[in-house]
């Protein structure tokens, strides 16, 4: 019975401590303080004072992250292209001193960053975020544009992934006869993929009502592009779109060269490292292990090197003009087919606010609140062709 109550009195007092722990947790949280954890790629963590010091270089790949992830909308692929640019996650040390080396970046580590408010200068806890001690790196403009697509993403982002075709429409298209939204099927026929938009009221009807029923995909997408040409061919867009890529173009042109570089610098290093191991008076006891690390890393700076260096050609020489924009916008057909499905959606979405079908014509209205994001958005976009075509 002693024993019972030893027991009990011990169990108290470890939920009393555990109480107790969390409730200093919450309040620390609440003045804006880091409460440790894993460390996160733009911070290093000072652990003397307990606080997060921005890291300059890898602030400046969150804040690539960001802009990226706007212009592509998909996380899983600008996963890929973070893993074919050489990037990595987060490298540390343990308070132990174990070196803990960056991974490939998968859709798990993308979304964690993208929704990490500690990116804002905010210090989250449960349900609720706090003003931090810390420096914020990225803008709320940003951030907000992000949470937006992050948003957007969720209710179609299982149906989407199922599907090999994407319909930029989707969700914005509607019958003016029966009042309804109209949504995307898709037929297969001799090995060829047709998508239609369909009456979703009329399909539900034991007996078609509706004179449209299902219209071909490609029919009325042609002339949403051709309504929407008139917009793009704006001067005063066209300006201001040049003058927006040129500074993401420049942006990125510095971060390319830059990170070339660091990676030769870095290969030059593993260079004379295993020089240095191969020399006949080098007896150290892990010579053939150290040998094989460095050049397994020497072949991985190699690619690395490889890819960024194909991307620095392709901007050299390959400046943005105006008159790029120009005539790119004057053909929208050929600047809309250079696009990937997942980036026409972001546009339609971000233009287009309802295109009604009817017998007699289409009804579109537009987002006017959306052109000031539309110019950020085809600057990242025009940026994104010029270096694929550069790169055919």
């Amino acid at each position: 019975m002693f024993l019972g109550i030893l027991i009990t009195f011990a169990q108290y007092e470890q939920e009393v401590i555990a109480e107790r722990i969390r409730d200093k947790v919450a309040a620390a949280k609440r003045r804006g303080k880091y409460c440790g954890g894993v460390p996160i790629l733009g911070y290093d963590v000072d652990r003397d004072n307990k606080k997060l010091l921005v890291n300059p270089d890898e602030a400046r790949t969150v804040q690539y992250i960001f802009r990226r992830f706007i212009q592509i909308g998909s996380a899983k692929k600008l996963g890929q292209k973070l893993n074919e640019q050489g990037y990595r996650t987060k490298a540390w040390t343990t308070k132990k001193g174990k070196v803990r080396e960056g991974s490939e970046w998968n859709t798990a580590h993308i979304y964690r960053l993208l929704n990490n408010r500690i990116y804002i200068g905010e210090i989250a806890h449960k349900d609720r975020s706090y003003p931090g001690e810390h420096e914020g790196i990225i803008d709320r403009a940003t951030w907000d544009k992000v949470k937006a697509i992050l948003e957007d993403n969720k209710p179609v982002k299982v149906s989407m992934a199922r599907t090999k075709m994407v319909a930029p429409l989707k969700g914005v298209i509607r019958c003016g006869h029966c009042g309804c939204a109209m949504g995307p099927t898709y037929a297969r026929k001799n090995g060829r993929h047709y998508t239609y938009y369909i009456c979703q009221k009329d399909s539900k009807r034991t007996v078609s009502r509706c004179p449209l029923k299902r219209i071909p995909a490609g029919d009325i997408e042609q002339a949403v592009i051709e309504q929407l040409s008139a917009v793009f061919r704006t001067p005063t867009l066209v300006a201001k779109t040049f003058f927006a890529a040129r500074d993401i173009e420049q942006a990125e042109r510095e971060r390319l060269f830059k990170q070339k570089a660091q990676l030769e610098m870095e290969l030059s290093q593993a260079r004379e490292q295993a020089i240095e191991l191969m020399k006949p008076g080098n007896d150290q006891p892990s010579k053939t292990e150290m040998l094989t690390t460095v050049n397994r890393q020497a072949v991985e700076l190699s690619k690395q090197l490889t890819h960024v260096s194909e991307r620095c050609r392709a901007y050299q020489g390959n400046s943005i003009t105006e008159q790029d924009v120009s005539e790119a916008f004057q053909n929208v057909e050929g600047f809309w087919e250079d696009l990937f499905p997942v980036e026409r959606n972001r546009l339609i979405r971000l233009l287009v606010d309802k295109v009604e079908i009817r017998e007699t014509g289409i009804d579109m209205e537009l987002r006017t609140n959306g052109l000031t994001t539309l110019i950020a958005e085809l600057a990242g976009l025009a940026c994104e062709v010029t270096e694929r075509r550069a790169s055919r």
